[in-house]
């Protein structure tokens, strides 16, 4: 008996190290957040194998890089939202974009419940214009 209550004991104290401190990240406020988007290019379609490099300044050894797929859908779920990200769009041909985006604190009932509120704020769309082609020489 005694032999059950120290097992169960030390199990309790192994389960409560490795919960507590991902409760204490959320207690402080640092959940993470999802952020999705499409790009399209300048007409509208849908732009395959963008590269997207997304970084911030509050960790300056942070960087994640996706990639969209045929239909210029992408998403990227983010450790820590409580800061702002950076996010540059690249393809050849392409005029590359950059633009700065918080992403909200994903919620994953959001969708089960229609509340829709910070699902909206984390959609990121951008269009791609085409570069500009090489200018002529006269000759």
């Amino acid at each position: 008996m005694r032999r059950r209550l120290a097992l169960s004991l030390c199990g309790g104290l192994l389960v409560a190290l490795f919960v507590v401190p991902g409760g204490t990240l959320q207690a402080q406020g640092k959940r993470g957040g999802r952020i999705t988007g499409t790009v399209t290019d300048g007409k509208g379609a849908p732009l395959a194998d963008v590269r997207i490099a997304i970084t911030t300044k509050a960790n300056a050894s942070f960087r994640k890089e996706v990639r969209t797929g045929k239909d210029g859908a992408w998403a990227a779920l983010l450790n820590d939202a409580t800061v702002a990200y950076h996010y540059r769009f690249e393809k050849a041909g392409y005029v590359s974009v950059e633009t700065d985006k918080k992403v909200p604190i994903w919620n994953p009932g959001e969708q089960a419940t229609g509340d829709r509120g910070s699902e909206a704020n984390s959609i990121l769309d951008v269009q791609l214009p085409p570069a500009a082609s090489a200018s002529k020489t006269d000759g």
